[in-house]
Parts: C-alpha cells; sequence; structure tokens
C-alpha cells in the first residue's frame, strides 16, 4: 500500500521523528514522506514512533486509497496538531469576541423586551370575561369571543402604532 507520512513534530521531537521515517519512506517535503510499505512494515514504524514519541511528536499517517482519495490510519503524538480528518490546519482563526461582546450587551435590552411582552400578555388576562373564570364558584360557560393573548397583541398594536424605534 503507499502511504503518507505528516510530521507536525517540534524541537527534540522532529530530528527524531526524522530519523525513523527517513528509515522507512522517503523524504518529499520539509516534513512529509511517502512510500509504497506491507502492513507489517506500516506497524514497525507506528511501533518505534510510539516508542520515541513525546509530548512534541504529532505524525499522522495516510493511505493513499486512489489518486484522490486517501484516509487517515492513524496518528502518533498530539491529535490536536490535526484535524479529524489528519489534515494539518494552515490558518488558525479565533473566535470573535465582537459577538460575546454584542451579546453581553443585548442581553439587558433582551430582558427588558422579555419584562414588557409578559406585561403585555397579562394585560390581555384583565378583560372581565377572563376575570371571570379565575372565580372560585364560577359555574357560567368557559367560552371567551377572543382569547387573553389576542386582546394582548391587539393592546400592543395599539400602543406601538406606527411609531419607530427612538420613539
Amino acid at each position: 500500500m503507499m502511504v503518507t507520512f505528516v510530521s507536525q513534530c517540534e524541537k527534540k521531537a522532529l530530528p527524531k521523528t526524522r530519523r525513523v521515517l527517513d528509515a522507512f519512506a522517503n523524504r518529499i517535503g520539509n516534513r512529509t514522506w511517502q512510500t509504497v510499505i506491507t502492513n507489517e512494515g506500516l506497524q514497525a514504524v507506528k511501533k518505534l514512533l510510539r516508542k520515541t514519541a513525546s509530548k512534541n511528536t504529532a505524525v499522522s499517517c495516510h493511505w493513499m486509497k486512489s489518486r484522490s482519495r486517501t484516509e487517515l490510519v492513524w496518528i502518533v503524538g498530539n491529535r490536536s496538531k490535526f484535524n479529524s480528518e489528519g489534515i494539518v490546519p494552515v490558518n488558525l482563526t479565533e473566535e470573535s469576541q465582537i459577538k460575546k461582546e454584542d451579546f453581553s450587551l443585548n442581553t439587558q435590552v433582551i430582558s427588558l423586551l422579555a419584562k414588557l411582552a409578559g406585561f403585555f400578555h397579562d394585560v390581555g388576562k384583565s378583560v372581565s370575561l377572563f376575570q371571570k373564570k379565575l372565580e372560585p364558584n364560577f359555574s357560567g360557560v368557559a367560552y371567551e369571543p377572543y382569547r387573553h393573548e389576542w386582546v394582548s397583541l391587539r393592546i400592543f398594536q395599539a400602543f406601538v402604532d406606527s411609531r419607530n424605534d427612538k420613539e
């Protein structure tokens, strides 16, 4: 099988890894090796890399299934140097702090809007038909021609009317 090894080792782990991989494969790049190898040979490479591995070791092995398809076989060492497919990230973007700040600034506005919505919802409950249903000895029909939610909505619409955000 044809395999490619990619090393993302650092410090003293880099020359150790190069020594092992140079013995088994051809170096095709600064930190990349490629070779045709048997499954037993591949296991021997993995065993030697694991024997010399440290916290600065990070080597991935990819099986070349076809010209355009590869499959990650294993990773020895620090997995965080590769993504889930064993690919090396070339650009890191930190999560934008602006989004968090914007949300934290909006939490007060969201809280006020939730309180306002609750207030208008409760205003709809002030309708006499709804209030009569709350009496303990109510025995009439529980029918309301307009539900209190609709009354709340209509009162809110009348309150807002055609005002803009600044008003």
